[in-house]
């Protein structure tokens, strides 16, 4: 009797959510006319009915994060007017226009923000394509009005349990998309190594996008698969691990895989100082082996193109340094690259190097192409954009370092999370020195979302007592063995 009440209960806290969803699919339906889509409303209704908004909110994550420009505009565009309108739809369900209830940032984030939007604003002021840099600070406002949005959801663990769960779905779907499509297209890994096809992200076509999401998710998962508090479902996690490594090499991105190793070296050091020690002399092994025996090494070497060195991020770098070098002091403006790009080329543009800068120039719709987060934030912003960054960055670490003193002999599960978390999202800055992709871009969802909301998680945790983290569950005792 009591189940049944329940149900019934959740059932009707939910009946409100069912109608906009329905409503809002129904008009996409109409204006796109995808049956399809039709039918996905009468499940997705049924399943928020039964499940709740958490459901809800996991679906909002994974469709904004895989419909993507790859699908075409129109659908792109209903999802995204779609979810952006349940999310607001739910944000004031809770919350109304009650500002004191809405839930609070640390002040030093608040500070960061400050910083950084006079680090935008000012720029843009003296730039000479001052509208492109306006539509920089909009997006990037509409974003973080996004990623706060999904912050005021996370209540208690189940939600965050809710945010974790969809992007390891979202990574999945990129991985198995990226499989099929090497099965499909008969792909070798020698020819995308060579250059002789385009590098496999499927769904989303820039590789760089892809592989954010592998970045924070496969270190995560990992770490439930060898620690002893997810023993039961070993092998589940192991397998998920697998599939997402295999997409992982079929990108083929060294930054990747290099800040992925650091991640996991940092996690295992923490949990098992044995398991470290052993870890690194199996590495330094299996390095002599790289060097030493000639067909692993031309085999690697192919593989992750090795001898091919920087893949022309020297040039970007220089071109970098050429904007800085004119703009020291506040650069050229937010969005203004995709104006002044090849003014500050080092290289002929009917060069293979430049024919490379023009094709990523096109990918990328004109967006700074720096390959390195702190020369983007030094050529749009100058002086102010740097000191923004290194904030960012020194305050990144210093609230993931409070976090984990928290947490650290309190509940398992939650120092696992925020540890795998902190040190996945962590390693973003570190691929920053080579890829500016996934931190700041100005508001791009799919760049930057996965990123906050790994973020969002820390901030949860680091806003609890630390009797929060106390349980009768709490242990001393090694969690891998």
């Amino acid at each position: 009797m009591l189940q049944i009440n329940r149900s019934s209960l959740v059932i009707e806290n939910n009946l409100i959510i069912v109608p906009l969803v329905t409503l809002t699919v129904a008009i996409t339906v109409l204006l796109v006319n995808y049956l399809l889509i039709g039918v996905a409303a009468i499940v997705i209704s049924l399943l928020i009915l039964l499940y709740g908004e958490r459901f809800l909110i996991g679906l909002i994550i994974v469709t904004l994060l895989t419909i993507v420009s790859e699908f075409g505009s129109t659908i792109r565009l209903f999802v995204q007017i779609t979810n952006f309108s349940l999310l607001g739809f739910l944000f004031f369900k809770h919350y109304g226009f009650n500002f004191s209830e809405y839930p609070k940032l640390p002040r030093t984030l608040i500070y960061f923000l400050y910083i950084y939007y006079v680090s935008m604003i000012v720029p843009t002021i003296f730039s000479q394509h001052f509208f492109a840099g306006i539509t920089m600070i909009v997006r990037q406002t509409i974003f973080f009005i996004i990623a706060y949005i999904f912050f005021s959801f996370i209540k208690d663990i189940k939600y965050v349990k809710t945010i974790i769960i969809s992007l390891i779905v979202v990574s999945l779907i990129i991985a198995l998309s990226s499989i099929y499509q090497f099965y499909d297209g008969g792909f070798n890994l020698v020819d995308v190594a060579l250059g002789m096809r385009h590098r496999i992200a499927s769904i989303i076509s820039n590789p760089l996008k892809a592989t954010t999401f592998f970045i924070l998710t496969i270190p995560l998962v990992l770490t439930f698969g060898f620690s002893n508090k997810y023993k039961d479902n070993k092998k589940i996690f192991l397998f998920i691990s697998s599939i997402l490594l295999i997409g992982l090499l079929l990108i083929i991105s060294r930054s990747a895989i290099l800040v992925i190793f650091l991640s996991l070296m940092f996690i295992i050091h923490q949990l098992n100082k044995n398991w470290f020690k052993k870890s690194i002399i199996i590495m330094f092994i299996l390095a002599l082996l790289f060097f030493l025996i000639e067909p692993i090494y031309d085999s690697i070497s192919l593989l992750f193109k090795i001898k091919i060195g920087l893949s022309q991020r020297d040039y970007f770098w220089e071109m970098a340094f050429n904007v800085i070098k004119d703009n020291p002091i506040i650069g050229i403006g937010p969005g203004s690259f995709s104006y002044e790009v090849f003014n500050y080329s080092p290289v002929l543009l009917d060069s293979w190097p430049g024919r490379v800068i023009i094709d990523l120039y096109m990918a990328t719709e004109g967006e700074n192409p720096s390959h390195n987060i702190f020369l983007k934030f030094a050529s749009d912003m100058g002086v102010p954009g740097i000191v923004s960054i290194l904030y960012f960055t020194l305050l990144y670490f210093k609230i993931v370092n409070r976090t984990l003193t928290k947490a650290k002999g309190g509940n398992q599960e939650y120092y696992l999370i925020i540890l795998a978390i902190s040190a996945a999202a962590g390693s973003l800055f570190i691929r920053g020195l080579f890829d500016s992709i996934g931190i700041l871009t100005y508001g791009i969802v799919v760049n930057d979302l996965p990123f906050w909301l790994w973020f969002s998680i820390i901030i949860f945790f680091y806003q609890q007592p630390e009797e929060y983290f106390n349980s009768e569950e709490a242990t001393g005792k090694v969690l891998l063995k």
